[in-house]
Order: C-alpha cells, then structure tokens, then sequence
C-alpha cells in the first residue's frame, strides 16, 4: 500500500513498537502524525506532528485524521466497545489500517471461543476491521523479547527470576522487527489482506534467554519455576474465572513452538536475535552498576574525575559512554561503569577488563585517544586518581535488594598481605559471616586490592544514599569495631569515602 503521498497516523506512538514504527517512516520520507495521551512528554522528533488523543476516544480520533491515508493501529486496552466505535471511524476515513494484533489469534475459531482474553480482543478488532471493509494488515507477533523486562526487578535485586514454563522454548520477537514489517506494510503494496505472523528467528527457552541476559551483562542469573496458573492468575487478575485461566494456561503450554522467516522475507533482512535484543537493553533489564561480580574479569581499571559542576558532572558521563560506542571497543574490556558523585563534580569509572594484559594494550594505544574525544566535548576534566584492581573477597547478603547508591572506601596499604588481612577480618567481622542483621539498606561489599598492592578499595552498595549515611550516624563511630579494626592494623591508612550514584554501564562482548 504505497502512501508516500500521505500522512501515517501511529497510535501508541511512544510505546515500545510505537517508537520505532514512527522512526521507521521517517527514514522512508513519510508524514508521520503521532497520536499519544500526553504531547509534552513524548519526546519524539521535531518534524513528527504530535497530537493528543487515544484511540478509544472516537472524537479526538476522527479529529486527527485529516489527510490520514493509514494507520498502524494497536490496542491500548481491551475496552472493546469504544474499539469497535474507533475501528468504524477508521473505516470511513482512511485507506488503509495496520493492526498491531496478536499471535494468539486462531483463524479456525471465533472470536468468542479464542483462547483467553488477549486472543478474544484482537480477535473481535479484526472482525471489526474487516467489517469496515477498509484495507488493512493483520501483524500477530507472537512472545515479544521486551516480555523479559518483567524479570528485570528480580535480576537488579538478585532474586531467583520467577518462570513459568522454564523449558517450552518460543523465538522471542524483538520491537524493531515489528516496527519495521509494520512500516512495509503502510509504504508498499502486497500487504493488502496479510496475516503477518511474526517471531524471531530461533526458539530458545525461558532458561536460555536468561543464560543470554547473564552472558552479555556478566551477571549470574537465577531462576525458580512460577505455576502456570498463578502466572495468569497475577495478569488477568484474582477474580477472573477459572475456565478463562485454563484457556490462558492451555493456550501457552499446549501449542507446538513457533517460529517464522516472515520479518526476513518482509523486510529483506535478517531478523533480530534474541541476544540483539539483550545487547540493546542492558541497563533495562539490570540496572545501571556493573556486573561486581562477575567471573570473567580479572582487573578492574578504577578512575575518578573532577569537573565544575553537575551539568558538566553529567556531559562528561555521556561524552565517555558515547566514545565508548563510536569508536571500536577495546579487545578485553567487558563493561565500563560511571556513576556520579554526589558532590556533584565528581565521576568514577569501575572499566572490567578480561586480564592485565587486554588493559596495558589498550593504556598504550588507546586511552589518549578516548580522553582526547571527551575532553573535547567537556573542557577542563581534572583526572584525580587511577588504579588498577582486582576483586578480591566479597559480603553479600542473601536478602533481596537492588541497589540504588555505591560507597567508595579506600585505603592506603603497605602491600598486598596488609590489604588481605585487614579484608580478611572485616569478612570474618561481617553480619553475612556472623549471622547477625544486616544494616537496613545494605546490600553488599565487594573488597578490591590493587594489583601494586598500594590500596585496598570498599565498593560497598546500599538501597540509597540515606542508607548509608544512617550506618554512618549508628555503626561507625570511634568506639565501634571497625574502626578499632582500622586504627591498630599495622600498615594501614584510611583515606576516606565517597558516595555516588549509577548512571550508566556499557558492555562488550562476553569473554569466552
């Protein structure tokens, strides 16, 4: 359906598909209207026309569809009355519809005996759609990899993931590839009638997509088996009838596995793996920190800069994170972290590198370079304070909690064996080794030694900032033990804390 000539109405336009359907007629020289709840919000392009209004509201509907030749239409609920008005007011006034249906939908039934309320829904809106007898297209995407994010506050607090069918594999379907059929679809012709079924191209199971979430953060990440029943119970809510869960249930565990070449044969190009996807949403699915823990590095490069306020605080952060992705990523380094001082002038750099050697190559022929690039964007960063560390011993409690602030204690040693034995004692002192509670709002250390065996280094992370300045205030005062600890071990000088928080982590690709 060539509508070059025409403006696109997306509805949904800010949402994970949405997006990307908006971005992709741009780039193809489409008129692009974007219809979302809150305009001042939306933060799309300067030549989108955003406007404000829903698609269950039939007025402001038919108020934005002046010079609409199609829409990419997507369900923002299951009220399917006001569906049914819209999809009417769309069939009087525009040439051609997308809609943003589901993989659930069965053709060999009706809509009223489709299997649970997701397929019933975009069932009855494609009934209503052909009705109309508009032209339209039919996208039935089946699992979305963005369905993974809902495992993401377990991972940031290090639960165990809870997994409904662990091992029934599905090719999960990444947004992009979505977007990008849709926008065939509302540009070119032969998409008149289509039922695009839409997955990605391997089928994994729920355990392997979370090896993959682990493989490219660095993090070990667990799960534990969810009943299928209390699954569907927790999304379509306590009172929903039983047959209806059956029907849900059924529906996920009874289906042979899917997998289609349809966004490769529609787009003419590959379509996303599951591990793409991954490498595009870190941060969305683990949070900001870096991944302390994990066991493929075996030095950690930590720096911190000054600069003259929060605004430049924040700039130099984001000119080092996009160097990171201009230019090519350094052979050895696994992630690189930054967060931010809550002084507001400072930054630290936590980069975990494979071993030494990846990090004396890239000393030598690539760290002017990227300094040059930031520098060059942020004047007058003061760099204060390098080293290189490994990890060394670490206190984790078993308690769940995502950390939202980091405490950089440091100390000056005079060798390696005084880093070690003061960090030896402070484990054995430690509520994780003793049994005792665990200050409120902790969430673990991680002792570093430097590899010169000159410092030793406490990244300690806590819920908050006011956390850990309530240890402060209760724990740390001179008669309690750990400041004993400090002042009579030979060797040893205490060079203060730091608190900051996380701002960003970029990740390469996993040692092997």
């Amino acid at each position: 359906m060539n509508e070059s000539n025409g403006t696109v109405l997306v509805t949904g336009a800010t949402g994970q598909v949405g997006r990307h359907v908006v971005a992709g007629l741009r780039d193809a020289g489409v008129r692009v209207r974007a219809l979302t709840r809150d305009p001042d919000t939306a933060d799309l392009p300067g030549d989108v026309e955003v406007v404000a209004g829903s698609q269950l509201d039939t007025v402001e509907l038919a108020r934005h569809l002046d010079d609409v030749s199609a829409v990419f239409l997507m369900l923002p609920g299951f009220d399917l009355d006001a569906l049914a008005e819209s999809v009417d007011v769309l069939g009087e006034r525009v040439r051609h519809v997308v809609l943003l249906s589901s993989g659930a939908v069965r053709d060999d039934v009706s809509p009223g005996d489709q299997p649970g309320p997701i397929a019933h829904a975009h069932a009855v809106v494609e009934e209503a759609i052909r009705a109309t007898g508009v032209s339209w297209t039919f996208l039935r995407p089946y699992g979305f990899a963005a369905n993974s994010l809902a495992w993401a506050p377990a991972i940031r607090s290090r639960r165990p993931v809870a997994m409904v069918a662990p091992e029934v594999p599905t090719a999960p379907v990444d947004e992009r590839d979505i977007a990008a059929v849709a926008v065939r679809a509302l540009t070119e012709d032969g998409h008149e009638g289509a039922r695009h079924e839409l997955t990605g191209p391997e089928l994994l199971t729920p355990a392997r997509q979370l090896e993959v979430i682990g493989e490219v953060t660095g993090r070990h990440v667990t799960w534990e088996e969810q009943p299928a029943e209390d699954w569907a119970r927790s999304l379509l809510g306590p009172d929903t009838p039983d047959e209806v869960i059956a029907g849900m249930v059924a529906d996920l565990t009874d289906r042979d596995p899917v997998r289609t070449d349809t966004v490769a044969r529609v787009t003419s190009r590959p379509a996303h793996t599951y591990r793409d996807w991954v490498e595009a949403h870190p941060d969305a699915l683990t949070g900001s920190l870096p991944p302390v823990s994990r066991g493929d590095a075996d030095v950690v490069l930590v720096g911190t800069w000054r600069v003259a306020d929060a605004d430049s605080q924040r700039a130099a952060a984001r000119a080092v994170l996009d160097d990171r992705h201009d230019r090519p990523w350094p052979t050895g380094l696994l992630a690189h972290s930054v967060l931010l001082g809550t002084d507001g002038h400072t930054l630290v750099h936590y980069a975990q590198w494979t071993d030494e050697d990846a990090l004396d190559e890239f000393r030598r022929t690539g760290r002017t370079a990227h300094h040059e690039a930031v520098a060059a964007r942020v004047p007058g960063i003061e760099r204060r304070d390098e080293g290189a560390y490994r990890l060394y011993r670490e206190a984790v409690p078993e308690r769940p909690l995502e950390p939202g602030a980091v405490v950089l204690v440091s100390f000056r040693t005079d060798s390696a064996a005084t880093g070690e034995q003061f960090v030896d004692e402070l484990i054995r002192r430690h509520p994780v080794t003793t049994g005792e509670p665990v200050a409120d709002g902790m969430a673990g250390n991680h002792f570093h030694l430097a590899l010169d065996g000159s410092r030793t280094l406490n990244w300690a992370e806590f819920a908050t900032v006011e956390a850990h300045e309530r240890v402060v205030a209760e724990r740390l005062n001179a008669d309690d033990e750990v400041p004993q600890l400090v002042e009579r071990t030979p060797g040893l000088e205490p060079l203060g804390f730091q608190r900051f928080v996380p701002y960003r982590t970029v990740h390469g690709r996993p040692a092997r």
